[in-house]
């Protein structure tokens, strides 16, 4: 192992600085990660340009992240019996473990909770060291940086267990960026009829590969009457809102069947003037939120993508080496529309 590993630093909102620093050693209960692949994602966004809230720069932005364990201090375990040598992907959801959230085995609700990458310094340098309960065994035959997205799918496994998706069902996916394609992709497994909604055609072709009945080129404002005849009338089980925002929300609700479920996985902070508990109480509708993954969500999903029942080809859309992740955060604020994942390799030069 080197003496020194290089972060890259992000000093100020759009200003990475590479840093060397001393190398860490695994302390009891830890592993130190020779970190493979890191996975940009909105949140890293958001913060990148100064608009997350209450971020304290400066901070090593990333969470989605996958590398090989490198060492391992006195007394430590983990998922997968863990060894030097080990693939694994890291659960960023740091929690307190005391907490009332926590003892209930819900440390995605903990109220001490830090995200890897964000509160605690994340994984986009080339070693880290952290308690090995974060880290969960990866199977060879899965590449590092396709498995970053297994974090991700663990947070929409974590959204649809509690949506408690039905075989037969019709649940709308609005919007079909990464998270909307792994709901699609979910939905169908469950033996759910899936209606996608995105503006971007490839997105859609991607949508209809994932196995989706339907797939609309449409707006979610104008889709509710399309949704309402494909359903004969009666409007979908299940709505998944991935884009977020006032207008899909309500859309959302226009939508739902008597009784249906709303999952408004997308974060947002907008506020929806029209929103009135009306629709509550005369559709019963139920308005179910989620938030991260609880670690019991990574094993399953890694299996989902072992098993190949959730193809993660072809969702990388550009990777760059860690010395140049300014140029990364550049071209995923430019082109939103054109990317689905972009990854830090920390391994290349």
């Amino acid at each position: 192992m080197k003496q020194s590993t290089r972060a890259a630093v992000l000093a100020a909102p759009r200003r990475f600085n590479l840093v060397d620093r001393p190398a860490p050693v695994a302390a009891a209960g830890e592993a130190v990660v020779r970190i493979s692949s890191t996975a940009v994602c909105h949140t890293d966004l958001s913060i990148f340009t100064g608009d997350h809230p209450g971020v304290k720069y400066p901070v090593v932005l990333g969470h989605e992240s996958t590398g090989i364990v490198e060492s391992i201090g006195d007394g430590a375990t983990g998922g997968g019996n863990l060894k030097a040598g080990q693939h694994v992907i890291i659960n960023p959801i740091i929690s307190c473990g005391h907490c009332d959230s926590c003892k209930r085995g819900e440390q995605q609700l903990c109220r001490n909770a830090g995200l890897f990458g964000r509160e605690v310094e994340g994984s986009m340098c080339e070693y880290v060291h952290l308690p090995t309960r974060y880290l969960h065994a990866l199977p060879d035959s899965v590449s590092l940086a396709d498995a970053t997205i297994i974090e991700t799918l663990a947070t929409v496994r974590h959204a649809q267990i509690r949506l408690g998706i039905k075989a037969g069902e019709s649940v709308v996916v609005l919007g079909q960026g990464t998270t909307g394609l792994l709901h699609t992709r979910l939905a169908v497994l469950a033996g759910a009829n899936v209606i996608a909604i995105s503006r971007t055609k490839w997105k859609l072709d991607m949508a209809a590969r994932m196995g989706a009945q339907h797939v609309l080129d449409i707006s979610a404002e104008k889709a509710v009457d399309e949704v309402l005849r494909l359903t004969d009338g009666c409007g979908a089980d299940v709505v998944i809102d991935t884009a977020g925002g006032a207008a899909t929300l309500m859309a959302s609700i226009e939508m739902l069947c008597p009784g249906g479920r709303l999952s408004p996985y997308a974060v947002s902070h907008e506020c929806c003037t029209q929103f009135t508990t009306f629709p509550l109480y005369y559709k019963e509708i139920s308005i179910i939120g989620s938030r991260a993954l609880n670690p019991t969500d990574m094993a399953p999903s890694i299996d989902l993508v072992a098993a190949g029942k959730i193809d993660v080809a072809g969702f990388v859309s550009a990777t760059y080496p860690l010395t140049r992740a300014a140029e990364a955060f550049d071209e995923y604020e430019r082109n939103p529309g054109k990317v689905l994942r972009i990854v830090i390799d920390s391994t290349a030069n």
